[in-house]
């Protein structure tokens, strides 16, 4: 039998409005090893979710959507170099580009993950870098 209140726990976090945006930069990060599938899910999201969210939610969203656009150039590379120049570059090379394009997304994730935490909008989702 379960407790009385462990249903309005569960109610109340997933009432959370930050929910989606924590499930958004985790599906982000993931991005480089699924070669962005996981990327592009997180985009949809993030596009229908906008709408209703509140505006210091979405600095997080737009700063997700950027992450994927400037994200995927780099996967997209990592994937390429896997599949098509496999015998041309050698395996550090391309163990580097991932290692790269990994380190890129996953600190913007991190990033955007902390001011999230803390209940803070993104102070500049429009830029490039962390």
């Amino acid at each position: 039998m379960t407790h009385p209140t462990t249903g309005t726990q569960l109610k109340g976090f997933l009432a959370d409005p930050r929910i989606v945006p924590f499930l958004n930069y985790a599906l982000l990060i993931f991005m480089v090893m699924t070669l962005g599938m996981t990327g592009v899910l997180a985009l949809i999201i993030a596009t229908f979710a906008e709408d209703k969210a509140p505006d210091w939610l979405k600095t997080h969203y737009e700063f997700q959507k950027r992450t994927f656009w400037v994200g995927i150039a780099p996967v997209l590379v990592t994937g390429l170099c896997m599949t098509v120049f496999a015998r041309l570059l050698p395996g550090p090379v391309i163990a580097a580009f991932i290692v790269l394009s990994l380190v890129f997304v996953a600190g913007r994730c991190v990033m955007g993950f902390n001011h999230l935490l803390y209940n803070r909008p993104y102070p500049n989702p429009k830029t490039w870098v962390v």
